[in-house]
């Protein structure tokens, strides 16, 4: 059953887990599912995966957060600032250590979230350069703040849907196109951005950027070179060109990460789950399987190795 979604902060809001919910094994489930949405994405539109994960992770807390083009326009500190909700959250779960004299602003949250006793387990999911995007000044925001586990990393996976792209100011033209309504607004938005970007803010940089921190083995602190990835594009997508995806996943596995991929090949950009379902979310589970089996195989190493 759904639960219903708690704002934290600006375009950030937590569905809540359901405790010990009958007939799933919460010991082989993700803990936190922290989803960035695609820039300009309407609320019900990203309700539909958080509804999904709700269905088959229960005994998760969701924290989803939004990308408003607004978070194009502005600098890194103003960035950070915006994902500062989510992160003293992340905090709250136990996914991050507590930063001295922190001032959290979900202590105003509507939740009874506890903190929890045991390491969590997260599954990332980010949805095309807006989202990818986020989770790339998330990455900044807790290197900066953060030190690697001492021990094993807490259980985690990664999920790409629809990026990463090289960008480029017909692309940001097209991603306008789907994030403002007004026709004019959208056009003249559209192309002062896409100048502005590339010359004033760096976009060509921004976008490199980008890509480079997504392949960073500690991505996130509780990320290591055998956390799994997964790609989920398409050939038919015009926004983010499924060989620019293909070109970053290779790099991936030069780096040495845990790759695997997953071609549509008639989906729009970010439309893979509503175009065949049962094949986006049984990719979405495997991954997420796999990320258990590699645990279990590392403690069983481990465990011979005493």
């Amino acid at each position: 059953m759904a639960t219903p979604l708690l704002p934290i902060g600006q375009g950030i809001y937590i569905s809540e887990a359901h405790a010990n919910t009958p007939g799933f094994d919460g010991a082989s489930q993700p803990t936190v599912v922290l989803i960035f949405g695609w820039m300009g994405a309407k609320l019900p539109h990203l309700l539909k995966y958080t509804q999904v994960y709700d269905s088959i992770y229960p005994n998760a807390t969701k924290v989803l957060i939004r990308s408003e083009p607004g978070f194009f326009w502005s600098f890194q500190n103003a960035r950070k600032v915006y994902l500062k909700p989510a992160v003293d959250f992340l905090e709250v779960l136990g996914c991050i250590p507590p930063l001295r004299n922190a001032t959290r602003v979900t202590q105003k949250a509507p939740t009874e979230q506890k903190i929890p006793t045991t390491q969590p387990r997260i599954l990332v999911h980010a949805f095309s350069n807006g989202g990818a995007a986020q989770l790339s000044t998330l990455s900044d925001i807790l290197t900066d703040r953060s030190t690697p586990y001492a021990s094993a990393p807490p259980l985690s996976a990664v999920i790409l849907d629809s990026c990463p792209g090289r960008g480029g100011i017909e692309v940001t033209r097209r991603a306008f196109a789907t994030a403002v309504r007004n026709l004019i607004l959208r056009w003249l938005l559209a192309n002062i951005y896409a100048v502005l970007a590339h010359w004033i803010f760096g976009k060509e940089a921004t976008i490199f950027k980008m890509r480079t921190t997504l392949n960073k083995c500690l991505l996130l602190p509780w990320f290591s070179k055998h956390t799994p990835r997964l790609y989920l594009y398409s050939q038919a997508d015009e926004m983010v060109p499924w060989t620019e995806v293909e070109e970053h996943a290779e790099e991936a596995r030069k780096a040495g990460l845990d790759v695997r991929m997953e071609r549509f090949e008639g989906s729009p950009h970010v439309a893979h789950a509503r175009t065949d379902p049962k094949r986006y979310w049984g990719a979405v589970k495997k991954v997420w399987e796999d990320a258990t089996s590699s645990s279990a195989e590392g403690l069983e190493q481990e465990r011979r190795l005493l």
